[in-house]
């Protein structure tokens, strides 16, 4: 889907955007796996350094983000930067969507801000885990993720601590 914005309020400026579709894998969400996946190969992350601003779609610089990033940038012009800036912690501002699922009761998309627990994540919005069962582990961040054991249930999810 493309999108123009032809002479942006009556200016000489003029922004288009692109919006690709890739393969569906949950991988594609990191940035260098949805570059493979437009160019028709494997969604799989690239090694970095090249960075995609320097080497991107086809050895080309590109900007690439995931839809969660360009679906915030509506609300922060609409209410600016500093409501944005108060959601989240210090050095982690906004908000987070996860996928919730697994062994809890509540699955689904959750939008958290930054700097919401595990814990919280589990238990207040997931519901806990199904018939009374002890918390193991939850996985993050895709492929490129990890294991949060129990005896970390409170570390607060954002980009410091994780």
């Amino acid at each position: 889907m493309e999108c123009y914005g032809k002479n942006i309020f009556a200016t000489d400026f003029s922004f288009d955007i692109e919006i690709r579709l890739g393969a569906g894998a949950f991988v594609c969400g990191e940035e260098t796996a949805l570059l493979e996946s437009i160019e028709g190969k494997r969604g799989q992350p690239r090694v970095k350094p090249p960075y995609p601003a320097n080497s991107g779609l086809w050895g080309k610089p590109t900007l690439i983000n995931n839809v969660e990033t360009y679906a915030n940038i509506a609300q922060i012009i609409l209410k600016g930067s500093d409501w944005y800036s108060s959601i989240g912690t210090e050095n982690s501002k906004g908000t987070k969507v996860f996928a919730l699922g697994g062994n809890v009761n509540n699955i689904g998309l959750v939008e958290v801000p930054m700097g919401t627990t595990l814990r919280e994540i589990v238990y207040d919005i997931g519901g806990g885990i199904p018939n009374g069962r002890d918390f193991k582990a939850a996985q993050t961040g895709g492929p490129s993720g990890g294991c949060i054991p129990k005896e970390h249930l409170d570390t607060p999810i954002d980009y410091e601590s994780l």
